[in-house]
C-alpha cells in the first residue's frame, strides 16, 4: 500500500517536471555539467532529446579521468546538439595537455552560435595561442578567462617570472561586451601593430573591467580609454614591457589598482568615487580633481617624493573617507617644511585611518608630527582619526590568512568527498563484464598520481594553517581552533576515501585478471 503511494507520489513529482516548458527545464539543468544533462535522457521520451537545445554549455574535463574520453564527449555534444539552437552561455573547465585543442574547438563553435557569456578557466601545461578570428564576436556580453598553471610550471613561474599561459593579438571587437575578466593572460602585440594600440577600443560598451596577474608583450603603452566603464580592478595586473597606463573613463565609479612595479598611470575619472592604490611607489596625481571622491585608500610601501605625495592628496580633497598608510605620514614628517604655507585641503573628512603598509617591521609606535596631523585634519575638526598599530595589523592579517586556508581546504574537501562517493558508486555498479582491462590499468595508474597529489595538497596547507596559528596570540587562536579541529577530521575521512577508491579500482582488476 505505502510503496504504491509512494510510486504515484514520485510519478506525480515526475509529471510535473516534465511539464515544465523548455526553457525552464534548461534553466535548470544549467547549474550542472552538460554530462549530467544528458544523462537526463534517459528519464522518458519528453526527456530524451531535451539537451540538444540547450543554450547553456557547461563542459568540464573534471567530469573525465582520460582525456581521449573527453574528446570523444566533446565532439558528440558538439555534433549531436541542435544546430540551429543558439549558445547563450559557455562555461570551460580544461586541465592538462592539449587543452588548448578543445579551447579553439569550443569556442569557435560558441562563437559562431551567438554566444552571449563565456567563462574559461584552464590549468595548462603550455602556452595557447588563440587564433585571430576568436576575437570578434557581435553578442558576447561576459567574457572571463582564468588561466592557472600544473604545479611544475608553477614552479617555473616563480624562477622565470612567467606568470602567462595564453596568449592574444589583435583589437578585440566585441562591441556588447559589458565585463571583462582576464587572470593569468597574456596579451602579445603583433609586430605590426602600433606598440600603443588600445586593446579595447572596439568595447564600447564595457563596464566592468578586471585584469590580474597579466603578462604584456611587445606593449610601451597601455590605454583604458571606455566612455561607459563603471568598475575598474588592476591587481598585480600588468607586467613586461609595459611602461604607462592611460585610463580616460568618464563614468567611472570604483578604481582599484595594485602595483609592485614602477609603472606610471595617467588617470582622467572626473566621477571616480571609490579609490584604492597599493603599490610600492606613488600614484601619480591624476590631470584634474577627483571632484566625486567619497572614499581613498592609499598604501604605498617605498615613498620617496613628498612633493609627489602632497599633489596627490591635493587632488583628493573632496574624499570624506581617508586611509593612508603609515610610510606616506613617516615621509610627509619627515618633510614638514613642504607643509609651512598649506592649508588643510580636506573640508568633507569625516574618517582618517593610518595603518603600516610594512608588516615586516617591529615599529609599535606611530611617528607622526603636529604639521602632518594639522595638515590632514585641520578643515575637518569632527572627523574621527584610528591609528593601528603594527601588531594589530599583523594579528589580522593572520587571523584572515588562517581562515582563507581553512575555507580553501574545505571547499576542495567537500569537493573531494563529493567526488570520491560517486566514483565508488559507479565501481560498486561495474560487472566484470564492462570492464576494459586496458582503459582500466590506466585509470589506475592516473587515480594514484592524483592521489598523491591530493593527499599532499591536503597536508600542505594543513601544515600551512598550522605556521599561522603559531604567530596568533592565544585568544585568536582560541576563536579558531575548533574548525580546525573539524577540519583536520574531515581531511582524515577523505584523504581515507581517496585510498578506498584506489583499492577498489585495484580489486576490480586483479578480479578481472584473475
Amino acid at each position: 500500500m505505502d510503496s504504491r503511494h509512494d510510486d504515484k507520489r514520485m510519478n506525480v513529482e515526475e509529471d510535473r517536471l516534465s511539464s515544465l516548458p523548455d526553457c525552464l527545464i534548461h534553466k535548470i539543468l544549467s547549474f550542472i555539467s552538460i554530462k549530467h544533462a544528458i544523462q537526463t535522457s534517459v528519464l522518458s521520451s519528453r526527456w530524451r532529446f531535451i539537451w540538444t537545445s540547450m543554450p547553456y554549455l557547461n563542459l568540464s574535463r573534471d567530469d573525465f579521468t582520460l582525456l581521449p574520453k573527453f574528446s570523444e564527449f566533446v565532439t558528440h555534444v558538439l555534433s549531436d546538439r541542435n544546430n540551429q539552437t543558439e549558445v547563450s552561455s559557455v562555461k570551460l573547465t580544461l586541465h592538462g595537455e592539449d587543452s588548448d585543442v578543445f579551447v579553439k574547438q569550443i569556442i569557435k563553435y560558441a562563437f559562431s552560435h551567438n554566444i552571449q557569456t563565456l567563462n574559461v578557466a584552464t590549468v595548462l601545461e603550455s602556452d595557447v595561442q588563440i587564433p585571430l578570428f576568436l576575437f570578434s564576436s557581435r553578442s558576447l556580453k561576459h567574457l572571463s578567462f582564468t588561466m592557472k598553471c600544473s604545479a611544475a610550471r608553477e614552479y617555473r613561474t616563480i624562477v622565470e617570472y612567467l606568470p602567462y599561459y595564453f596568449k592574444a593579438t589583435s583589437t578585440w571587437d566585441f562591441p556588447a561586451l559589458t565585463t571583462l575578466y582576464l587572470h593569468s593572460v597574456t596579451l602579445c602585440c603583433d609586430e605590426r601593430n602600433d606598440p600603443c594600440i588600445d586593446l579595447f577600443s572596439k568595447c564600447a560598451n564595457l563596464k566592468d573591467l578586471t585584469i590580474r596577474d597579466c603578462y604584456m608583450n611587445g606593449f610601451e603603452v597601455v590605454r583604458i580609454c571606455l566612455p561607459l566603464l563603471s568598475n575598474l580592478t588592476l591587481e598585480q595586473s600588468i607586467s613586461g614591457s609595459v611602461k604607462d597606463i592611460n585610463i580616460v573613463a568618464p563614468q567611472l565609479k570604483n578604481l582599484t589598482i595594485t602595483d609592485f612595479q614602477h609603472k606610471n598611470y595617467l588617470i582622467s575619472a572626473p566621477n571616480l568615487v571609490f579609490l584604492l592604490y597599493k603599490g610600492y611607489h606613488c600614484l601619480q596625481p591624476p590631470a584634474s580633481d577627483f571632484i566625486s571622491l567619497e572614499k581613498a585608500d592609499i598604501c604605498v610601501f617605498y615613498p620617496k617624493c613628498a612633493h609627489q605625495v602632497l599633489c596627490l592628496l591635493q587632488r583628493l580633497h573632496s574624499v570624506k573617507f581617508l586611509t593612508l598608510s603609515l610610510e606616506i605620514v613617516e615621509l610627509l614628517s619627515s618633510s614638514v617644511e613642504l607643509l609651512s604655507n598649506q592649508p588643510s585641503p580636506f573640508a568633507n573628512l569625516k574618517s582618517l585611518m593610518i595603518h603600516p603598509g610594512q608588516l615586516i617591521r617591529s615599529r609599535e609606535r606611530v611617528k607622526m608630527s603636529a604639521e602632518v596631523r594639522g595638515y590632514l585634519l585641520d578643515s575637518s575638526p569632527g572627523a574621527t582619526f584610528t591609528v593601528y598599530a603594527y601588531e594589530y595589523i599583523r594579528v589580522m592579517y593572520n587571523t584572515k590568512l588562517a581562515q582563507d586556508h581553512i575555507k580553501k581546504l574545505r571547499t576542495f574537501l567537500e569537493k573531494e568527498k563529493a567526488a570520491t562517493d560517486t566514483k565508488m558508486a559507479k565501481i560498486h555498479e561495474q560487472g566484470k563484464a564492462d570492464v576494459d582491462i586496458d582503459m582500466s590499468l590506466k585509470d589506475l595508474s592516473v587515480q594514484v598520481e592524483k592521489g598523491k597529489r591530493k593527499a599532499s595538497f591536503i597536508i600542505s596547507i594543513l601544515k600551512d594553517i598550522n605556521q599561522v596559528l603559531e604567530k596568533l596570540p592565544a585568544s585568536n587562536r582560541a576563536m579558531i581552533q575548533p574548525s580546525i579541529s573539524t577540519l583536520r577530521a574531515e581531511a582524515d575521512t577523505v584523504m581515507k576515501k581517496i585510498t578506498d577508491c584506489i583499492k577498489m579500482d585495484l580489486q576490480l582488476v586483479k578480479s578481472v585478471l584473475s
